[in-house]
């Protein structure tokens, strides 16, 4: 099996970049959690970056930094835009700064708890559920969760008197570690960056077309 790594945005961005301003320890983290929250460096604010390098690139093919700076500046409203940014990012941070002093070990310690406990609890069965309400949608048939008598076959629910099975993709990957599912399987992937699911439903589309 082919090695893979991951590279993450934050660490794309300080691998390439040409200045590298350094920042005291975990403030780019407080200010990239601010910054999503405040949605400061999306494209109405800022334009569409990925366009706007294109464009760049295509007009400075060996530009540096300071030529793209001056692009951005110039064509843009650069500097207009990343003080509108900054003014959204700080405002964040300063409403973050104020629940951080509210934060106690007791706090945390619910939070904890919650996290582990109820939350792992009471998300039983759900990505199933919302998995087969999503295929009832799709095919245009009522959907049923399956009984206990039917998880203990690999069966979730069912799709009209279709039965369905639904895992996550490592499962396909583990050649379904020889468990025999009398039913099409679903296969669901988490995407990397969202709460969204990626299902396959090459399966299903057999038998229900």
């Amino acid at each position: 099996m082919p090695r893979t790594i991951r590279i993450s945005e934050e660490e794309r961005e300080e691998l390439v970049a040409e200045i590298d301003p350094e920042f005291p320890k975990y403030t780019t983290q407080i200010m990239n959690t601010a910054n999503q929250n405040s949605q400061g460096t999306r494209p109405a604010t800022v334009g569409q970056l990925n366009e706007i390098i294109e464009e760049y690139k295509q007009e400075y093919p060996n530009g540096d930094f300071e030529d793209w700076k001056r692009f951005y500046f110039d064509e843009y409203d650069g500097e207009e835009s990343i003080e509108e940014a900054t003014d959204k990012v700080f405002e964040m941070v300063v409403k973050m700064r104020e629940a951080a002093e509210e934060i106690d070990r007791e706090m945390v310690n619910r939070w904890v708890k919650d996290l582990v406990l109820y939350k792992t609890y009471n998300g039983l069965g759900r990505t199933e559920e919302a998995v087969l309400k999503k295929l009832s949608e799709e095919y245009g048939v009522p959907y049923e969760l399956g009984t206990a008598e039917d998880e203990s076959k690999g069966i979730d629910g069912y799709l009209g008197d279709q039965p369905v099975s639904v895992k996550p993709v490592t499962y396909k990957q583990k050649s379904r570690l020889q468990e025999d599912i009398q039913a099409p399987i679903v296969y669901y992937e988490d995407y990397s960056t969202t709460d969204a699911l990626k299902l396959d439903l090459e399966e299903l589309d057999e038998v229900l077309g």
